[in-house]
């Protein structure tokens, strides 16, 4: 059944509500997705290469005047951001869209506090943990989005990858002793998004840990490449998420990390079948337009 979701943006670069905004336009058509303010998606901070701009559904700013004028055809709300000019340009909207659901992401790596004073029927979070789970809340992780992936089938030669920003200890000591072992590491250097795409299509293995929160891009593009997902493991609630030994391999601490490299390492069978499973799964259930489907259903809206 066709929707249109009016999506309120913020002003800033925000990973989870610009995943969202993208695989909504990706589900429902950029004509079915009211980007109010808008906002040129072909900014995104994770879209580093200028020929992905060409593939940006391009759309018309709609003006204020607009918007009441089609608020008949609107079957749900998203708020992008539990932060500044969202929740204000909402507070400001609120009473003119009255009878359909409203979602508000909190894509924070901070525990910033829901807002006050407007008003939302769905919450979703990006680094929810089991414990504050409540009704109307769901987890909302990260995703890849397809425009800005570069999935190639390369001669996979580079045995173990790491390459991410020192933003967290466990990150620096997975570092640490990946370099020791002659594997390959990158920290806080600034690649062309080309580039690192494709160090992960020609990794065996990649690793990612938790960086300024649980919930990190390099989790989720990893498999997407291809590449074996060797992650720290998150506390955090994620659905349809990679399980242990079949489609990722999960470790604790830098110790047991360099055990399951070497055990990988040592049945490239072994290994080869986790990182197929892993992009199988990635493709089918993490990407943006994946995302986007889950965040409706759980409104209570199929497509």
């Amino acid at each position: 059944m066709p929707r249109t979701i009016l999506f309120i943006t913020s002003p800033e670069i925000n990973f989870l509500e610009d995943i969202i905004h993208e695989g909504l336009d990706e589900l429902l058509g950029p004509e079915r997705v009211i980007c109010y303010p808008y906002k040129d998606y072909s900014r995104f901070q994770y879209n580093l290469y200028p020929e992905s701009a060409q593939k940006h559904p391009h759309r018309m700013p709609v003006g204020r005047l607009r918007l009441l004028e089609m608020r008949g055809s609107v079957d749900a709300v998203v708020v992008g951001s539990i932060r500044g000019q969202a929740v204000k340009t909402w507070g400001e909207l609120q009473d003119e869209f009255t009878r359909c659901p409203v979602a508000i992401l909190h894509g924070e790596e901070s525990d910033d506090p829901w807002p006050t004073g407007i008003r939302y029927t769905h919450r979703f979070r990006m680094d929810l943990l089991p414990e504050q789970s409540e009704p109307g809340l769901f987890p909302l992780p990260l995703a890849a989005p397809a425009r800005v992936m570069l999935p190639e089938d390369l001669p996979r030669d580079i045995d173990v990858s790491l390459v991410a920003r020192s933003t967290h200890d466990i990150r620096r000591r997975c570092a640490e002793a990946l370099s020791r072992e002659g594997f390959l590491v990158l920290m806080d250097v600034d690649l062309p998004r080309e580039q690192f795409c494709w160090i992960l299509n020609r990794s065996k293995i990649a690793v990612s840990t938790r960086g300024a929160a649980y919930d990190t891009f390099r989790y989720w593009e990893i498999p997407y490449h291809g590449a074996l997902l060797l992650s720290q493991r998150l506390p955090i609630l994620i659905p349809d998420n990679f399980v242990d030994g079949q489609s990722a391999v999960f470790f604790d601490t830098p110790e047991e990390m360099m055990a399951r490299i070497h055990e990988l390492l040592a049945d490239p069978g072994r290994l080869a079948e986790i990182a197929a499973n892993g992009r199988r799964l990635s493709h089918e259930k993490h990407t943006a337009k994946a995302r986007a489907r889950y965040m409706l259903e759980r409104m209570g809206l199929t497509v």
